[in-house]
Parts: C-alpha cells; structure tokens; sequence
C-alpha cells in the first residue's frame, strides 16, 4: 500500500477526496514521531504545519496567564490538528502536546495551502471538518456559559463511557476511557478547578453515581448520571 492509499484509508477528512489531491498530500506529509508529553505545537506561536494523527493520542489546550488550563479537544487515530491555523496564516490556537507516543504526518503551511488552491475537492473536505470543530466548539461554550460544574461534569464522564465504546455491564457499571484521569485533569476537560471537582465527585459517590476505585471513576448509575448530564431546567449559575 503506497503512502496516498494509506492517507486515504485512515482520515475521514480526506474521505471524499479524488486520488489525484490524495497524492499532493501525499507527496508532502512528512512522518514525524513524538514521545507521551512532548508538545507540537505552542498556542500562539506561527503556525508551520497541519497534522494527521496516524497513532497515538493527542490534546488540544489553551493556557491562561495564571496557568489555568482548558481543554479544547481530545484526538486520536484518523483525526487531524491545526488545520484553521494553517488556513488563515495565522498563530497556532492550542498547545497540542502527545499524551501518549504518537505518529503523525505533518504537512507544512505553505505546501498545504498551495495544494488547497489547485485542488478545491480538498478546500470541500476541510470546509465541512472545520464546521463539525465549530459546532464542538459551540456545545463547549454552551457548557460552560449556561451549565454549572456538577451538570458539566457529569457530561464529561458520560462522554468519556462513550469514547471508550462501554457497553453497560449487568450490574449497569461503566468504567471511563481513559482508565485514569486525575482532578486536575477533568477540571482542565470541564473549565474548572481541582477542589471544586474533587467536591463534586465527592457528591456523585455519596448518591451512589459512581465510586472510586484506585484512582479510577467508576460509573455505577450511569442511567442516573445521564440524567444529571440532561437536566432539563433553567441553568444554574456557571462556577
């Protein structure tokens, strides 16, 4: 299998796209390998490249002056990073660091937006990702702008059951993908900070939604704390 037909099978975003535009990108994704930790890029500075997330796992993060954290998005195999920042010639909008060992195809700026003129299947298939990252984008901001902690919590560890793709277990348990996640973590996922969802963990385990197991989340009630993720009342004050 040439690189094109691996490019091809692998991303969504090129799903649509003729094998002629497969080949540019091809002819200018260049593999490049990061260690779990290591960063790609750094909110703010010039963008240089988009990238192809062949294996591994990869997040986007904005960092505010005093060190708060928020994450953007989690990404992972067939996914791609950075595209908007290459199109309009711009700064990188996240700090995209490897959470675990990862294999990328980076294509440079300049070599991308080129393909992009003289290929418009290409500027098609890129216009519709950057639409679906917008509307994440959105749900994020609805979060945070009209949804308490607890609620926002409670939607993350949904979501996360589902990433992993847990089916529920005859007791109704479900454990998180990724297994581990600490509180600092989650309250980067979720726009909070460590203590205020050490207490609201504190408050799902005490009504029997979950418990903790070794440092792990374990769901017990997941029906229970779809409910919570889904409450259909005026929103309370964000935290």
């Amino acid at each position: 299998m040439n690189k094109s037909s691996l490019l091809f099978s692998q991303f969504p975003v090129l799903a649509g796209v003729d094998d002629q535009t497969q080949q540019a990108i091809a002819a200018h994704a260049h593999k490049r390998t990061y260690r779990a930790g290591q960063m790609i890029a750094l909110q703010g500075d010039p963008s240089q490249a988009a990238y192809l997330v062949v294996d591994g796992r990869l997040r986007g993060q904005r960092c505010s002056v005093e060190g708060r954290e928020y994450v953007l998005y989690d990404l992972g195999p067939g996914e791609c990073v950075n595209f908007a920042a290459v199109l309009d010639g711009g700064y990188n909008l996240a700090t995209v660091t490897a959470v675990s060992d990862a294999v990328l195809y980076a294509i440079p700026a300049a070599d991308l937006r080129r393909i992009l003129g003289e290929h418009p299947a290409l500027a098609l298939a890129l216009l519709s990702h950057l639409t679906r990252r917008v509307r994440h984008l959105s749900d994020a901001v609805e979060g945070l702008a009209l949804y308490d902690v607890r609620i926002r919590l409670a939607r993350c560890l949904v979501a996360y059951t589902h990433r992993g793709k847990e089916s529920e277990a005859a007791q109704g348990e479900a454990r998180l993908c990724p297994p581990y996640l600490t509180q600092g973590e989650l309250a980067a996922q979720i726009g909070s900070v460590r203590d205020v969802v050490g207490r609201t963990l504190r408050s799902f385990s005490r009504e029997g939604l979950i418990r903790r197991e070794r440092g792990r989340v374990v769901i017990i009630d997941l029906v229970g704390l779809r409910r919570e993720a889904l409450l259909q009342q005026p929103a309370r004050l964000a935290s």
